[in-house]
């Protein structure tokens, strides 16, 4: 099974730390960095690599969702 580090990440890019888990494939990394995120507050996001290959980046703060009643883009005219 390929082996996973994660980097507890500041919002200037700075990892403090960083732990490693041996996993069986991409997407199980995903809970993981979850996790680790409500473990480390000071952290603002995860990167996962795999060796040199960048995996994830998990950040804290969740998806932008916007209004339905929010004013739509209108075509351009030709």
């Amino acid at each position: 099974m390929p082996i996973y580090t994660f980097h507890m990440c500041r919002a200037d890019g700075f990892s403090g730390c960083f732990e490693m888990r041996e996993l069986p494939y991409d997407s199980a990394t995903y809970p993981v960095a979850t996790s680790l995120l409500e473990e480390h507050q000071s952290a603002d996001y995860v990167t996962v690599w795999e060796g040199e290959r960048p995996v994830l980046s998990r950040h804290r703060d969740g998806p932008v969702i916007r209004s339905i009643q929010e004013d739509q883009p209108q075509p351009r005219a030709s």
